[in-house]
């Protein structure tokens, strides 16, 4: 017999799109290496399937490509959009 369709938790997070060069850089390096097809800024990165491995290789990655991540900061906030705004706060 079939389960019933589980009801949506409300954690879904409704997609936004990249803003900035950045943020679609950003966007596309994870992309690549989560193998999701379309990253939202507010798109949660361990979430979408992503472990500490793939983290160091999203930071190496966006460091390849001149951005300069602190990989505290994408531990900590864990989106394109924290990483941004916590750049733009140091600035």
């Amino acid at each position: 017999r079939a389960l019933p369709v589980p009801e949506a938790s409300g954690l879904e997070v409704a997609y936004v799109a990249p803003r900035t060069p950045t943020e679609e850089l950003l966007a596309s390096i994870w992309s690549e290496i989560l193998q999701v097809k379309k990253v939202g800024v507010e798109d949660n990165f361990f979430e979408l399937g992503g472990d500490s491995l793939k983290a160091t290789q999203a930071i190496e990655r966006g460091r390849a490509s001149g951005l300069e991540i602190d990989a505290r900061v994408m531990f900590e906030t864990q989106t394109i959009a924290g990483i941004g705004f916590f750049k733009a706060q140091k600035s």
